[in-house]
């Protein structure tokens, strides 16, 4: 792992509880974004940067989670708005295949009781891809627009499990390189399908930290880091680089071509139809 100094961002104003414009919201969200390595088309719920949305935009079918940080080691006199740190996600256009998108989970937002009128209130839907389906891992009804506050430790608990059976089921967690795992619909298909080869190097900067972590693709179809530990999931290998619970499809990038994986992994879906 190597790591690059980058530039300071500038200082937040200097009372952050100041009304923002909305240009100045803009601005802070993807400053937001760039400061913790995020896709510039994410959304940041938590901090709170900007309106949170009540209902999905047109031509939307759910928002898919990117970032949830929550801190586990508090006392039950700490407010939950100081126990989520980060919660950020981005609009999927519409429902892809749950067996070429496992691990991923998705928040769907609805009016409560199927009412449009009002949009003070809302019914929180997770869903996690496993398996062919997406499968409800959380329901919430009647929300104020402080709900993200509510889901986000629900978010990062099953992100967390699910990261780690993927790992106890493939290779292990922190299984060396020359552990061979089988095919589950992750790295190992794009490496059957020519899609990445073995020796194909990713990074993912984290401007917050003025670090590049940088991975490399094995045939066994796991990401090896610079410290040799091999993951099967991509975003289990974020987390053991101190990540939180990040969507790695979407933050590790190839060098070569500046491409995500999840944009590598839907040349999968795309090559299927």
């Amino acid at each position: 792992m190597t790591d690059d100094t980058t530039s300071p961002i500038q200082p937040e104003p200097s009372d952050p509880h100041a009304p923002l414009s909305l240009t100045a919201q803009d601005d802070q969200e993807a400053e937001t974004l760039w400061w913790e390595g995020l896709p510039s088309d994410g959304v940041v719920l938590v901090p709170s940067v900007a309106v949170t949305p009540m209902r999905h935009p047109k031509d939307t079918w759910a928002m898919l989670v990117l970032a949830v940080d929550v801190l586990d080691d508090i006392d039950s006199d700490t407010d939950r708005d100081d126990q989520v740190v980060l919660f950020a996600g981005c609009w999927l256009p519409k429902q892809p295949p749950a067996a070429l998108h496992e691990g991923d989970l998705v928040l769907m937002l609805t009016a409560p009781d199927g009412r449009s009128s009002s949009d003070d209130l809302v019914d929180v839907e997770m869903r996690l891809a496993h398996g062919n389906g997406w499968l409800c891992v959380g329901r919430w009804s009647r929300l104020d627009p402080r709900w993200p506050w509510t889901v986000a430790v629900t978010a990062a608990a099953t992100l967390e499990l699910h990261g780690e059976a993927t790992e106890a089921g493939s290779t292990g967690s922190g299984a060396t390189a020359d552990r061979p795992v089988p095919g589950y619909g992750g790295l190992a298909d794009l490496l059957a399908a020519g899609l990445v080869r073995p020796g194909d190097e990713f990074i993912w900067d984290r401007p917050g930290c003025g670090a590049r972590h940088t991975a490399r693709i094995h045939s066994s179809g796991t990401l090896v880091l610079a410290n040799t530990l091999a993951y099967s999931n991509p975003s289990a290998a974020l987390t053991a680089l101190g990540g939180g619970h990040r969507n790695g499809w979407r933050m590790w990038r190839r060098t070569t071509d500046n491409r995500a994986l999840d944009e590598l992994r839907a040349k999968l879906h795309n090559a299927g139809r």
